[in-house]
């Protein structure tokens, strides 16, 4: 089998709606729970996969933790995004959480692709950097 295009996934702001959210900023300073986990999906799962057909691509989650957050409050995040990600993209199952800041550059990520809605992440990506507005 041909190896396939990896195709990395932001969530904040990418797939998930946490800039939609009432008080998001502050919850995250506060360190409280449920930022993440009761934001609602950009896209879908569906319309992913008829984007990028598991055949040739290989959809992961590239997504960071919050700036200046406790580990704690990090290894919480991680949790609420995963569980949010089992709710609405549960066959995308390979995830990397990196913390805030963080070149999203990987091992192969010049032969990659990246959607992020973030504009200098995606001006340092390596690989394809694409805005999810102009696909989604």
């Amino acid at each position: 089998m041909k190896k396939r295009i990896s195709v990395y996934l932001d969530m904040d702001g990418t797939i998930a709606d946490l800039y939609g959210q009432k008080n998001w900023l502050e919850m995250l300073i506060a360190e409280k729970d449920g930022a993440f986990i009761n934001c609602k999906p950009l896209t879908t799962e569906k319309v992913l996969f008829e984007l990028f057909p598991a055949e040739k691509y290989e959809i992961k989650i590239l997504s960071m933790t919050p700036k200046n957050a406790t580990k704690s409050y990090c290894k919480k995040v991680i949790a609420e995004k995963n569980n949010w990600l089992d709710k609405y993209f549960p066959n995308i199952t390979n995830r990397h959480y990196l913390p805030y800041g963080n070149n999203k550059n990987l091992k192969n990520s010049k032969n990659a692709i990246l959607i992020d809605d973030n504009e200098t992440i995606r001006k340092n990506f390596r690989g394809i950097a694409l805005n999810p507005a102009e696909i989604f």
